[in-house]
């Protein structure tokens, strides 16, 4: 009953970090940002156009809904349509800019909610942000839960104090766009599913599934991210299955390959049927899947038109590594403290779990998780120039939140030898 209680502490405080910032533990300014963030207005396009259309009108798709005939700014546009969405208005439809790189399959199920209850827009909202924030705040959780069981309840209630003052893993957790707790749902998954079947489990069961957890995690936010969540999805299958031999190793990627793809092709087919029902063709939905990989991994490639000054932000040197471990993990109106600080505590932590022989395999484990993150900042450098204001977000999938449980496990182990917890 006692852990009950914590763990429903633990989603309680979550959920009111991220849904109200109740402890001002993110800056003020990004929270008010993240109340109407620039991406989460393609939601609200999306709304407007299934209320005066069908939940496939223009394809399905995500985009800007147009009220009049200013077509100078699409963030403009966004925020008038905001302010007609807001106001329960149903304005007339002058222009659909569809934002076609993501079936934008959130979009789809928040329309049919739409359609099913008619609710006030206000309302309909807010329900959509507490979804995503109870659901984020419910994974995060289980993560301490399995904390718990392995570490025992000191590491997990210091867990729980040092990932809450980490406000990029919040700051968008409400948003009905980002939808950040997907990315954690393979992960949490599998943490369960091998501390309870540990060496004896299904392989088939494992594949079927992750393919589903895959396909949601596709369908809610596309190809976002990509290389972290197929790397973080896979750590719990390395901590408790590695071994080092060959067999094991083609084992591996036999099966993650069939994890991948299923979900990836009917995705993609989705995608292209959505193309077919906008444009008339496949040929157009094929093109723009190959440009938008061009844009994200391209840095060659050259932005046109209103968007041509991010050109000047695309320079690929040592400074995206530096400016990702260069910004803060604390709230700045309190203090700044960048993310090398939590790395070096980290690497200490390490060092002394290593040496004291407690949990060799996590410490590896954390550590090769790192490539996860370091993957989009490498592979999707443009991405990663351009999204300082989402990107940190990835250091949490899962290295850093791994990274916390080691710094924890080795402060429980400290304070039991000085006594401090009996």
């Amino acid at each position: 009953m006692k852990n009950k209680f914590i763990y429903l502490l633990f989603i309680f405080l979550f959920f009111c970090n991220i849904q109200f910032n109740l402890f001002h533990l993110i800056p003020k300014e990004r929270f008010e940002y993240s109340k109407a963030e620039v991406s989460e207005m393609l939601i609200i396009g999306k709304l407007l156009n299934s209320q005066q259309g069908g939940i496939f009108e223009d394809g399905g798709f995500t985009g800007i809904f147009y009220t009049d005939h200013d077509f100078s700014s699409r963030n403009l546009a966004g925020k008038k349509s905001y302010a007609k969405f807001v106001n329960n208005e149903h304005p007339k439809k002058y222009y659909y800019w569809a934002y076609k790189s993501q079936i934008g399959g959130q979009a789809i199920l928040y329309s049919v909610f739409d359609k099913i209850f008619g609710l006030d827009n206000n309302v309909e909202i807010l329900i959509f942000r507490m979804l995503n924030s109870l659901s984020l705040s419910v994974l995060l959780t289980l993560i301490l839960v399995w904390v718990k069981r392995k570490f025992g309840l000191a590491t997990c209630v210091i867990s729980f104090l040092l990932i809450l003052p980490n406000y990029w893993i919040f700051l968008y957790g409400k948003s009905t766009w980002w939808c950040n707790w997907v990315y954690f749902l393979p992960f949490v998954y599998s943490l369960f599913y091998f501390e309870k079947n540990k060496g004896d489990y299904s392989i088939k069961k494992y594949i079927s599934i992750f393919s589903l957890l895959f396909f949601v995690k596709f369908w809610f936010t596309g190809f976002e991210f990509i290389t972290v969540f197929l790397i973080s999805s896979a750590i719990p299958y390395i901590y408790y299955l590695f071994e080092n031999k060959l067999s094991f190793y083609f084992k591996f990627i036999w099966s993650h390959i069939l994890i991948v793809v299923t979900p990836l092709i009917l995705t993609v087919l989705f995608q292209l049927y959505q193309f077919k029902l906008l444009t008339g063709n496949f040929g157009d939905g094929i093109a723009h899947l190959v440009d938008a990989y061009s844009r994200r991994a391209n840095g060659e490639y050259m932005y046109k038109g209103e968007y041509a000054y991010l050109n000047t932000l695309k320079q690929y040197h040592l400074d995206i590594i530096l400016r990702y471990v260069g910004g803060s993990f604390i709230n700045e109106d309190f203090i700044k403290l960048p993310f090398i600080v939590i790395i070096i505590l980290g690497i200490i932590s390490s060092v002394f779990l290593y040496v004291k022989n407690i949990d060799r395999k996590l410490v590896a484990t954390t550590w090769f998780s790192i490539a996860a993150p370091l993957s989009w900042l490498i592979l999707f450098k443009e991405h990663a120039h351009i999204h300082p204001h989402i990107d940190f977000f990835i250091w949490y999938c899962p290295f850093l939140i791994l990274l916390i449980i080691v710094i924890s496990l080795a402060l429980s182990f400290f304070f039991k030898n000085m006594k401090v917890i009996k």
